[in-house]
């Protein structure tokens, strides 16, 4: 990947006075894409609107793991309003649906069934000529706010779909703290997870650059110290902002360099058991760092080895052997998800045996056809990973 993108970040103190000069066009019509849990938070940023002479419009359609199908609802709906303005109001299934639906408004000639297909990383959208995008997230995890990423469900095919291009990535993200501070402790500990994932897979991957590595360093640093800060006191406004920056800034370190086989493993998991993104990606982690730090890489991708090596150190673990601190990294991990409640493996997770093993074959060939499969630095495929998930069931 040789360019970097990233949104026009507006974050801080009395963020939303800001609102008015960072969008201009007053008196323009702002639609607010959120699901129906959210909109019952959503007045503080839709007075802030008003205040500016905006006409707003609230569509809370969305829901956890968002489908095609409710992207093309969102779509016909911005297409009724008419808005200049693409506000996406939530967590990041709010995020992934407003984008897709976004791309159906101004792209009406694309069907919903095709958009992963369309909105490929070649592809020229032509965005921009009915609305701009803004997204305002409301948990500290996904990084949607500030990737080139959509990640749907296709129902029909019971599937996992994700697409990307540039012009996907929003206009502005606007990180307001105070609308992550009523997150539950286990949607705060499952969205942290996701943060750590997303830098730790960002800086092993394939496609890492000098760009890319130092946002991922830096978000898996803060979230280390930040998320079981957050967790324990969900008040804490300066711990809530450190994970909501920590979020973004792994969001801008792996939206320019990619996800890979944590994400991979993630994704299947969520489609066999329905389970929650990023629990998914905390289950998965330590699991995928360690089959790649075992296994030889792929031509031409980053040694694991060093990566890791490097995470560890950087985050004041002072083993000299690289393997060493490698393991001492996988323990620090598993040392966090016990402290914020989350399941090391499957069976923690309530996973039967029985259930795991009618889904093995699923689980199998889910990841083994996901897209993030191919930024992974090592092979992983087959009879690996099915073991890979035998692992993730019993423990490391």
């Amino acid at each position: 990947m040789a360019f970097f993108i990233s949104p026009k970040i507006v974050f801080g103190k009395g963020v939303l006075k800001r609102l008015g000069s960072e969008l201009g066009n007053d008196g323009a019509k702002v639609a607010i894409i959120t699901d129906k849990t959210m909109a019952q938070h959503v007045g503080t940023l839709k007075e802030a609107l008003q205040e500016f002479g905006y006409q707003v419009k609230i569509w809370d359609g969305a829901e956890p793991e968002p489908s095609l199908d409710l992207a093309a609802e969102g779509g016909r709906f911005l297409s009724e309003f008419s808005p200049q303005w693409v506000a996406a109001f939530g967590g990041g299934s709010a995020i992934d649906t407003a984008k897709a639906s976004w791309i159906l408004y101004e792209r009406p000639d694309i069907e919903v069934g095709e958009l992963y297909k369309a909105a490929n990383p070649k592809a020229k959208l032509g965005l921009r000529k009915k609305a701009s995008f803004m997204a305002v997230p409301t948990t500290s995890g996904t990084g949607s706010e500030a990737t080139w990423a959509v990640v749907l469900t296709d129902k029909k095919k019971n599937r996992k779909v994700a697409f990307a291009n540039n012009e996907i990535v929003p206009d502005i993200a606007l990180l307001v703290p105070e609308f992550t501070a009523g997150m539950p402790k286990s949607v705060t500990a499952g969205t942290g997870m996701d943060v750590l994932g997303h830098a730790l897979d960002g800086y092993t991957a394939r496609q890492q650059t000098d760009f890319s590595d130092g946002l991922c360093l830096q978000a898996i640093g803060m979230c280390l110290e930040w998320l079981p800060k957050a967790f324990q006191n969900g008040d804490d406004l300066e711990a809530r902002a450190k994970m909501q920056n920590a979020a973004a800034i792994a969001g801008i370190g792996f939206g320019n360099s990619n996800t890979s086989l944590c994400h991979a493993l993630a994704h299947s998991l969520g489609v066999a058991f329905k389970m929650p993104h990023g629990r998914a990606v905390g289950l998965a982690l330590t699991y995928s760092l360690d089959y790649i730090a075992s296994t030889a890489p792929i031509s031409g991708a980053p040694n694991p080895v060093e990566r890791l090596a490097t995470v560890a150190r950087f985050v004041g673990i002072n083993e000299t052997d690289a393997q060493a601190a490698i393991d001492a990294l996988l323990d620090k991990i598993d040392s966090l998800k016990k402290e914020i409640q989350e399941p090391i493996t499957l069976s923690d997770a309530g996973i039967s045996e029985e259930k795991f093993a009618s889904q093995l074959e699923n689980l199998v060939l889910g990841a083994a056809k996901d897209v993030n499969m191919y930024s992974s630095p090592c092979e992983c495929k087959d009879d690996a990973l099915e073991h890979l998930f035998r692992k993730m069931f019993s423990g490391r």
